[in-house]
């Protein structure tokens, strides 16, 4: 008991006590994200997108197995994954300057179906190899594309937030749904058929973020997602007041009261006259 008590003393100079008056229950924050319409698109695209990863990482060696692969052309295949995202990453920024965050994200879901469909008719494992290439487009350049999104529609104090988000529908809660799902298709279905299920599930998601990412309206200024700003106007700023610069000339009090300022005539009389010499 001594010990309980002690670790409860301890706890005890942890304790944030709540001052007199405030409410011991916080109140919930705002998420101004959840009104973005075409984040939340992006966002359940990616979670199905961390579904077809998972089905890749967790049974594409065991499906090597199957066919009778060596663990050497398992580790070959697992390479070919990782170098194929090297280049990827490096040239995303120019990828998504060209095509747009919206096609490279469309592309991802068409390589996983091709991907899959490939597996379900490829018999000798060797020929997986070189279609493991296209993890680059499936991860590297989805993910720098998906990210890059985030960044650009979501306000600066909200992006880690989002992102942490995008980062655990995709590697957390997709992957976990699909350790589930493709374990039963599997079991009962065989590799062959999950492969295409997998696949026409992908297609699928990828016609509909393109739909939606179309259809939905844009938003011009994200910071009005801010749930203290959304239906209040906007502050006019004239340009002027941020770049024109107004210096104020000392005025004396005489000019103050109407009167005009005494001159002084500061000019020098001219020469006197120098008399003649020879007058007549």
């Amino acid at each position: 008991s001594s010990g309980i008590n002690a670790e409860y003393g301890v706890a005890v100079l942890f304790i944030q006590w709540e001052e007199e008056g405030t409410p011991l229950i916080p109140t919930p924050p705002k998420i101004p994200i959840l009104k973005n319409r075409r984040l939340l698109a992006l966002l359940g695209t990616v979670f199905c997108l961390g579904m077809c990863h998972n089905m890749i990482q967790n049974f594409l060696l065991w499906y090597i197995e199957d066919i009778d692969g060596s663990h050497i052309c398992m580790g070959i295949v697992v390479l070919t994954e990782h170098l194929s995202e090297i280049p990827f990453f490096f040239f995303g920024e120019y990828a998504i300057k060209i095509f747009g965050h919206t096609r490279l994200i469309a592309s991802a879901c068409i390589v996983y179906a091709f991907r899959f469909l490939s597996y379900s008719i490829i018999s000798k494992p060797w020929l997986i190899v070189p279609f493991e290439i296209g993890n680059g487009v499936t991860l590297a350049l989805m993910w720098a594309s998906a990210a890059s999104y985030v960044c650009l529609v979501t306000p600066q104090k909200h992006q880690a937030t989002t992102l942490g988000l995008l980062g655990g529908l995709h590697f957390q809660l997709g992957h976990f749904l699909s350790a589930i799902l493709a374990g039963e298709f599997i079991t009962h279905a065989g590799f062959k058929a999950a492969w295409w299920i997998y696949a026409t599930f992908i297609l699928g998601i990828g016609a509909l973020y393109v739909t939606a990412d179309t259809l939905l309206p844009k938003i011009e200024n994200y910071e009005e997602l801010e749930g203290d700003n959304v239906g209040k106007p906007k502050p006019t700023e004239s340009v002027g007041d941020e770049t024109s610069v107004t210096v104020e000339q000392p005025t004396s009090s005489v000019a103050a009261t109407g009167q005009a300022a005494p001159t002084t005539d500061t000019t020098e009389p001219p020469p006197p006259a120098v008399a003649e010499e020879n007058q007549p």
